[in-house]
């Protein structure tokens, strides 16, 4: 076999295919996202509190920005207290009379309308007392018949002028003492239609209905079937209370009651009730401090439409005492993560960063603002919790890489 040995050409064409080889070996290939055209973000630091949210994703989650200004608010005085029953509202109920109970109609929790019956007593005093009011009835009736025939025969020259004027005088006498017996009745709760009755028919009724004096709502009740009742009792047979309105008693520190006046408004809460909220107003600051606590008690009257609020219950109270011009958000605006407060701030069209934010003690819907933000912040007032969520999901996307 005849071998030739390779030329200068065959040497160049080996090199140069040896070198086009080297440089495909060397060409990485294209990602997906590249091939495609997707942005990729440029690199610098990373913002853990910011989150991108497209015009469209905006719109569909109906977020809405307010820049923040400085306005008018409350400043409040914070305090507690326990609730207790409007005394203006409540009413004791005893008997006006003696007797024994023969029937009970009402109990605690039954409410009741002013004049509802509550018990029926049996008294023997007031079965007298009609006694004595008949008895002068007809005393009256009596001295009226005499002085009528005293009055004829005097026309008639059969009498002198003196003994009509006795008979008049003894009509007189008989009428006072008939009106006198008929107020008896009156103060033992005899009414105008049963003294009607007892004068046309002329029978007595030894019974007498116990009666609501105030609308509202039977909170004690001390008495049974049989049992003797008198006005002197030391505890009232009923107890009825106004529900609707009630008093909280709210503890003031000595630094504090040069702030607190009557006619102030005031914002009461419960912990049996979260979220709920009453409205009351100052009426009362009491003159002097517990010697033990070197407090002092300011009444409050709470409107209680619900009756939901009940006696004895602890309260917080927020008395307005005053206002000030301050940096002021929404109460919208505001947002809860671990105990801390934030805000959504709008940092660019689609373009939200979180912001730690310190505010005040509440005043209407807004929160002073203390720290965290300043006038002109654009914040998310709508929708905010749907960035919390966004930025939550972000989060959990890089724990998992």
């Amino acid at each position: 076999m005849k071998l030739s040995l390779p030329g200068p050409c065959s040497v160049l064409v080996a090199a140069v295919m040896t070198m086009s080889a080297c440089a495909k070996s060397e060409t990485k290939p294209q990602s997906d996202a590249q091939a495609q055209g997707a942005h990729q973000p440029e690199s610098g630091p990373h913002n853990d509190n910011a989150v991108t949210f497209s015009a469209d994703a905006q719109r569909q989650a109906r977020l809405r920005t307010e820049p923040i200004a400085r306005r008018e608010v409350e400043t409040t005085l914070t305090t507690t207290g326990e609730l207790t029953a409007d005394q203006d509202r409540e009413a004791h109920v005893s008997p006006r009379v003696s007797g024994r109970v023969l029937q009970i109609m009402k109990t605690v929790g039954d409410a009741v309308r002013a004049g509802e019956i509550l018990a029926t007593i049996e008294s023997t005093e007031l079965g007298q007392a009609q006694s004595a009011f008949l008895e002068a009835q007809a005393r009256f009736g009596q001295t009226r018949g005499t002085c009528e025939r005293q009055r004829q025969l005097f026309r008639d020259d059969l009498i002198a002028k003196k003994e009509l004027l006795a008979a008049e005088n003894q009509v007189r006498l008989a009428e006072i003492e008939m009106e006198k017996t008929r107020n008896q009745l009156q103060v033992l709760g005899f009414g105008p239609d049963r003294m009607a009755t007892l004068a046309r028919t002329r029978r007595i009724d030894a019974s007498l209905p116990i009666v609501a004096p105030i609308p509202g709502v039977i909170t004690t009740k001390h008495i049974t079937i049989g049992e003797h009742v008198t006005p002197g009792d030391d505890k009232p047979i009923y107890t009825i209370s106004d529900p609707s309105r009630l008093w909280a008693n709210a503890t003031l520190f000595e630094k504090d009651l040069a702030r607190v006046r009557s006619g102030q408004k005031a914002i009461v809460t419960t912990p049996a009730y979260p979220g709920m909220s009453y409205v009351g107003q100052v009426s009362l600051i009491s003159t002097a401090l517990a010697e033990d606590t070197r407090t002092a008690k300011a009444r409050i009257v709470v409107t209680n439409p619900d009756r939901t609020l009940k006696p004895e219950m602890f309260a917080n109270i927020r008395i307005t005492v005053g206002s000030q011009t301050a940096l002021a958000l929404p109460e919208s605006a505001l947002l809860l993560d671990k105990q801390a407060t934030f805000s959504f701030v709008q940092t660019g069209p689609e373009t939200f960063e979180k912001r730690p934010v310190q505010v005040g003690a509440k005043a209407g819907s807004y929160f002073p603002v203390l720290s965290g933000l300043k006038a002109g912040d654009n914040v998310v007032v709508a929708g905010g919790f749907t960035l919390k969520s966004e930025l939550l999901k972000a989060s959990f996307g890089e724990h998992e890489h």
